[in-house]
């Protein structure tokens, strides 16, 4: 029976090196990340280019998503056929493919790991020796400078003075890995708040940024980012404080508008359209993240940075996004909310446990919070704990 393919948008580029039991799924002596075969050997991927992909039972929704002309049959094995217009690209997974990875994590201890994708406990505990930077010995972890915090290490955790409001502007990581906002509201300064609540975590690849988009005629583009090779380890947050709550409580004007952003990924996108006349506009765009079932998978990304300061991490999100961009700020039901779609903007089960192949095209979206372009200072920097 032909073997059957899941299309993803992600290039996974592996080189084969050395050997290591898959048993040892506490560090890894290989200093590359990728899927490990019985052996332990990297697996070299092929990477195949086709126009057709195969599937059986229900399509993924990533698999048309985005994509244009394409066409669906039936054929003769009862396998789905998507036939597309332009050629994609898919992994070709070996039979003797295994569940191990090895995995780079920054400061966690060890660096490079060989972990089962299956093994959400030893991931989860491996995304908390990253924040609490368990490798480094040094009585520092990691918090996370707010969006208009431009301070120092030495500095970014002081009281200072904005606009005549002397208060703290970062966020803490407690000993569960829940998030906590340290900088009050917009009228209670000395307040904190959990902002996201740690769910659990997965491998997934480091992403960047290609290129900032320009409008064409008819259509909305967003910035444009890719996979790295790299794969790491992410974490699954749910949202402790839904974005209404957020506006209502840090949107400001004010050094709080970050604890606004940290939840709705406000982001100014280009759009354009032709009617009687041709129009080129802006729109910003709110992350609809209405309630506490929504989530995201954050990463410190080590290939991030927006001072150039040794030591720290940049902070990303990758989630599923359906909201129709035009909707307002504070739309309860937001436009391009479907019962297909809901589940993988909310529902982990869909993302644990799986390999980051199958995980990476359901989050199609990414907010870099360390980001230069629009002067977003968020960064992990090591600290003291609260």
């Amino acid at each position: 029976m032909r073997k059957l393919i899941y299309l993803f948008a992600i290039i996974v580029m592996i080189t084969t090196i050395g050997m290591i039991s898959c048993a040892d799924n506490q560090t890894s002596n290989l200093q590359q990340t990728g899927l490990l075969d019985q052996s332990g050997n990297l697996i070299t991927n092929t990477l195949i280019k086709t126009n057709i992909a195969y599937f059986r039972g229900t399509i993924p929704i990533w698999a048309t998503n985005g994509k244009f002309d394409y066409i669906i049959t039936t054929n003769t094995n009862s396998e789905i056929e998507i036939k597309y217009t332009n050629e994609v690209v898919y992994p070709n997974y070996p039979e003797d493919a295994s569940d191990y990875y090895s995995i780079i994590v920054p400061y966690s201890g060890k660096t490079y790991y060989t972990v089962s994708y299956k093994d959400t406990n030893r991931l989860k505990q491996i995304w908390l020796d990253q924040i609490f930077r368990k490798g480094q010995s040094d009585g520092k972890v990691f918090a996370i400078r707010n969006r208009d915090n431009n301070r120092d290490i030495d500095n970014f955790q002081n009281l200072h003075n904005h606009n005549g409001e002397s208060r703290y502007d970062y966020y803490y990581f407690k000993d569960n890995g829940d998030i906590v906002y340290k900088g009050g509201d917009k009228n209670h300064w000395e307040k904190e708040y959990v902002m996201k609540k740690l769910i659990g975590a997965v491998i997934v690849n480091y992403r960047k940024i290609t290129y900032r988009t320009e409008p064409q005629n008819g259509k909305y583009f967003e910035d444009k980012w890719e996979n790295m090779e790299e794969l790491t380890v992410g974490a699954i947050y749910k949202m402790a404080t839904p974005v209404n709550e957020a506006r209502e409580l840090f949107k400001s004007g004010g050094a709080t508008d970050g604890a606004y952003d940290f939840i709705a990924c406000r982001k100014e996108y280009w759009y354009s359209w032709i009617g009687k006349n041709f129009t080129v506009d802006k729109v910003t765009v709110t992350r609809q993240f209405n309630n506490t079932n929504f989530m995201e998978i954050l990463v410190l990304n080590r290939h991030r940075d927006y001072d150039n300061m040794s030591g720290c991490l940049g902070v990303d999100a990758y989630y599923a996004y359906y909201g129709d961009y035009r909707s307002q700020e504070g739309d309860l039901n937001p436009n391009g909310y479907t019962a297909e779609n809901y589940p993988y903007m909310t529902d982990e089960k869909l993302y644990f446990g799986k390999r980051p192949e199958d995980i990476m095209p359901m989050l199609t979206h990414t907010t870099t919070f360390a980001d230069a372009s629009r002067g977003w200072r968020f960064m992990a920097m090591p600290g003291h704990k609260y």
